[in-house]
């Protein structure tokens, strides 16, 4: 099949195919080889754990700034490590189902 002959839902198609391989393989070989990064001395110290920490953030800002601050926390820990890995094969499944359900919706040539 040459490429301009194929139709533009055939494309997507190979498109989604291809950056599901990708994706996966990508994912797969990060969780494989990275080792488990200790994010808890990289992100933050002792003190970010600590009571009068919690407190004073709790105090400044209310519960909404405590939330956000362990949001941070938690959203940094999945570039890191294995959690990247699992993190790019979440996306790129998202991405390839989203994609394939857009050219699966579009009308074929034949119409």
């Amino acid at each position: 099949m040459e490429w301009k002959a194929a139709n533009l839902k055939t494309r997507l198609y190979i498109v989604t195919a291809t950056i599901l391989v990708v994706g996966v393989t990508t994912a797969i070989l990060i969780y494989f080889t990275v080792g488990e990064i200790d994010t808890e001395n990289i992100f933050s110290n002792q003190l970010d754990e600590s009571k009068s920490y919690q407190r004073s953030l709790e105090l400044y800002g209310g519960k909404a700034n405590l939330l956000a601050s362990q949001f941070m926390q938690w959203f940094n820990g999945l570039w890191h490590g294995k959690s990247l890995g699992i993190t790019l094969g979440w996306i790129t499944g998202i991405v390839c189902c989203l994609l394939f359900l857009f050219a699966y919706n579009l009308p074929s040539d034949s119409e």
